[in-house]
């Protein structure tokens, strides 16, 4: 199907190098500019989380470990237990971590825990790191995989309209921009992917979006189909709400060679709309 384009988001990055993503024109995307120009306005790009994609184990390793040091030196008791080297290769750990995240900062982003309301930004910012870590080292074995997440400090979302579900796919293209999932819990696919039953409490359907957004760059195969629908089969699932396992597609990236030339840099300068 042709795509007509509507504005250009241009990333200009430390080393030099400009990416530019061609937005897709259609009425989600216009509405999605709006709330990724508040967040350019208000200048809340999280640098190190952007970039956590490019970094090594033993680095993800130690600024998870540091983030739950400062979380349980705020709350003065191990709420959370540092974890041991073979931690890293349980998944019930991640799950675990999963939920403590939760309890700390609340069960979405319009239901924040009373400390995320109180606590001194360094705090916020480790239970923040908390998850991302989490979701950055679960994945066995640990790789670098073709994408980056630009992620910004907010709680800005706005709801989905009816119509906006019709734009969620399951196939991932490549040198594409993806809309990010906005919503504290666990997709459905998430689920499967991490043994956890249908009827798991962190399980959530995104119902609205923020201004996170990901580029991937290489080639990007469908969702393991198989092993998913058979559990979905067991379960007797059968009415599957799109958001669930897909993302709406924002754009294009033109440059194929783009991927290489970020992982070189450690920085964004500038992110603009045009």
């Amino acid at each position: 199907m042709r795509q007509f384009f509507l504005m250009q988001i241009k990333i200009v990055f430390d080393t030099g190098y400009e990416l530019t993503v061609d937005l897709i024109d259609n009425d989600f995307v216009k509405r999605w500019c709006r709330l990724l120009s508040q967040e350019l306005e208000r200048g809340t790009l999280l640098q190190e989380d952007t970039f956590s994609n490019f970094i090594p184990e033993s680095l993800a390793r130690q600024r998870l470990e540091q983030s739950i040091d400062t979380v349980n030196k705020f709350l003065r008791r191990e709420f959370i237990s540092m974890p041991r080297s073979s931690d890293y290769d349980n998944p019930d750990f991640y799950n675990r971590l999963h939920q403590h995240f939760e309890k700390l900062a609340g069960s979405d982003w319009d239901q924040p825990t009373r400390l995320m309301l109180v606590a001194p930004d360094v705090v916020k910012l480790a239970i923040r790191h908390i998850n991302r870590y989490c979701h950055r080292l679960e994945k066995r074995p640990y790789t670098v995989e073709p994408e980056m997440r630009i992620e910004f400090n907010t709680h800005l979302r706005e709801c989905l309209h009816e119509e906006d579900y019709n734009l969620f796919s399951r196939t991932k293209n490549d040198h594409v921009v993806l809309l990010d999932y906005s919503t504290l819990g666990k997709s459905l696919y998430e689920c499967y992917e991490d043994g956890l039953p249908p009827d798991y409490a962190g399980l959530k359907i995104q119902h609205h979006y923020g201004a996170n957004f990901v580029l991937k760059f290489g080639e990007m195969n469908k969702l393991k189909p198989t092993g998913f629908e058979k559990w979905l089969c067991d379960y007797n699932i059968t009415n599957i709400p799109p958001s669930a396992v897909g993302h709406i597609q924002l754009g294009k990236i033109a440059d194929k060679t783009s991927f290489d030339k970020i992982k070189q840099s450690g920085k964004i300068v500038t992110i603009k709309l045009e």
